[in-house]
């Protein structure tokens, strides 16, 4: 089951607060590893569109919302574990344009990245765990960019972009784990 996003946002910014602008690009502090690592089996891959926002697509108007579909696989022989928390403790979209990396609108990122917040997420009730069986590819989350959920980045001008989803396996600590990368152009 998904938290609706405006409730994570209302939990988000009740928790840590929002800042109205922020300089950082990715991941810093206690609770994150920015390099790609390996949560045993489990492999992340993202798909713009896809799942319940209909076809895959790698064109989008702007002002559209871009639906990033979260699958995980189990490529083990084993049964593998995953937990679902908040969207930002478990997600750092990596956004670049036409080659050059595109800062997050705000520095919440930075501001889950500690052991405080760390804590809060450890005692939430929003941790939910499941499992993935041996070769189980499974759609688990998704993220949006654009002016739903939570504001990653401004509002994206044409051009072409590249992401790639660093993701938590774990609820709310441990190892960012690096999908594929998948492309898509924003068009007037």
């Amino acid at each position: 089951m998904r938290t609706p996003p405006l409730i994570v946002l209302l939990l988000v910014s009740v928790l840590w607060g929002l800042q109205s602008r922020g300089t950082g690009a990715g991941p810093a502090g206690a609770g994150a590893d920015a390099s790609p690592a390996s949560a045993g089996p489990v492999k992340v891959t993202i798909a713009t569109g896809g799942g319940m926002f209909g076809p895959v697509k790698n064109i989008f108007k702007v002002g559209e919302e871009i639906p990033v579909v979260v699958s995980m696989t189990n490529t083990g022989d084993e049964p593998a574990k995953y937990c679902i928390s908040t969207t930002v403790i478990q997600n750092r979209p990596q956004l670049e344009r036409d080659g050059r990396p595109i800062p997050y609108l705000t520095n919440l990122p930075q501001q889950v990245d500690n052991q405080t917040a760390v804590e809060r997420c450890e005692n939430s009730a929003l941790r939910r765990f499941y499992e993935l069986q041996p070769k189980q590819q499974k759609m688990v989350d998704w993220i949006t960019l654009g002016q739903k959920g939570v504001l990653w980045y401004e509002s994206l001008p044409p051009g072409h972009y590249e992401l790639v989803l660093m993701r938590r396996v774990e609820c709310c600590q441990g190892p960012l784990l690096k999908s594929n990368k998948v492309a898509f152009d924003v068009v007037p």
